[in-house]
């Protein structure tokens, strides 16, 4: 018998091994994604931090919670103040520690 073509088993075979590894390799490089914003965000929450500091000690009090004083004053951040780029939510100051919080993932909070 002379075969010059595939049947439709060997066909189906390469879709489903072709679907098996995509459906590995895909995941791991949608996660890169994910931590390069986790990244992004600790990297925004330490600068404004900073910028939170220098407010303190430039005017002698807090800034208000959410960040409205340094956000109008464009000495802080002329092309104004960064979002989370998780979950493009605002910085919020916590009031406690004065200190700037990230963004939530799921049920659970990442505080920096």
């Amino acid at each position: 018998m002379n075969r010059k073509g595939m049947t439709l088993i060997e066909v189906l075979m390469v879709v489903i091994l072709i679907s098996i590894i995509a459906a590995i390799v895909i995941p791991r490089f949608s996660g890169g994604t994910k931590r390069a914003k986790v990244q992004s965000c600790e990297m925004n929450r330490s600068v404004i931090n900073t910028s939170v500091e220098v407010y303190y000690v430039t005017e002698g009090t807090w800034p208000i919670v959410d960040l409205r004083n340094i956000k109008t004053n464009q000495s802080y951040f002329p092309d104004g103040i960064p979002t989370c780029p998780v979950d493009q939510t605002s910085y919020v100051l916590e009031t406690t520690r004065f200190r700037v919080s990230g963004h939530r993932e799921g049920a659970q909070s990442h505080i920096w």
